[in-house]
C-alpha cells in the first residue's frame, strides 16, 4: 500500500500542484464558506488547510489532522493561522468530538487507507447533521506525478465502497483528479 513518504513533503508545495488544482477555488466550490468547521483529514502540508482557513474566516475553524508529527511540523512551519487547529490522528482514529464538522476534506488520502468503510464511518462521525465529506483523489491513469497507476483508487471502485452513504455530486476537477461530495444515507 502506498504511503506518501513525509520526506518529500516540499513536493506537496510546489507551484506546479498549485496551478494544476487551486485549494481555495476548489472549496469555495464546493461550499466552504465564513463561519465553518472544516476538518482536513491527512492535511499534510495544509494545502488545502489554509486554503479553508482563509474562507471559513475568524467565526470559523479548520482542524488539519495528519498521522505524522513530521508534515503537522512542517505545516506550523509554513504559517499556522488563529483557526487553525492541528490534530496528530491514527489511520482509523481522529481524537475530535462527534459532530464537530460541517465539511470533512479527504484530498489524496482514501487510496492509502487499506479500510476504507472504516475510515469513511470515523469521517461520518466527525460530521454534524447537515455535514459532508469531499473526496479528492487522483484518477486511475498512468503520470508521472502522484502514486503510482496501480495504487490509485478508480472513481467505479470508490464508488461502489461509499456504502452508507450518498454521492451528492462528482466529476472531474482537471486531466489528473476527481472528486466526490458524499453524505451519510
Amino acid at each position: 500500500m502506498h504511503r506518501f513518504n513525509p520526506d518529500n513533503a516540499v513536493r506537496l508545495e510546489m507551484p506546479e500542484r498549485y496551478a494544476l488544482i487551486s485549494p481555495a477555488e476548489t472549496l469555495r466550490r464546493f461550499g466552504v464558506t465564513e463561519g465553518m468547521t472544516v476538518v482536513d483529514v491527512g492535511a499534510g502540508t495544509g494545502f488545502f488547510s489554509r486554503a479553508a482557513s482563509s474562507l471559513v474566516g475568524v467565526h470559523g475553524r479548520v482542524i488539519a489532522a495528519d498521522m505524522s508529527a513530521d508534515m503537522l511540523t512542517k505545516l506550523r512551519s509554513l504559517g499556522q493561522p488563529e483557526n487553525l487547529l492541528t490534530v496528530l490522528s491514527r489511520e482509523y482514529s481522529i481524537s475530535l468530538p462527534d459532530g464537530v464538522a460541517d465539511v470533512v476534506v479527504a484530498a489524496f488520502v482514501l487510496h492509502e487507507i487499506p479500510d476504507r468503510t472504516r475510515f469513511l464511518h470515523e469521517l461520518r462521525r466527525l460530521l454534524n447533521a447537515a455535514g459532508r465529506i469531499i473526496i479528492i483523489e487522483w484518477k486511475k491513469q498512468p503520470e508521472a506525478q502522484g502514486p503510482p497507476e496501480h495504487e490509485r483508487l478508480a472513481q467505479e471502485d470508490l464508488d461502489a465502497e461509499v456504502g452508507g452513504f450518498r454521492i451528492t455530486d462528482g466529476g472531474t476537477l482537471n486531466p489528473s483528479h476527481y472528486y466526490r461530495i458524499i453524505r451519510p444515507s
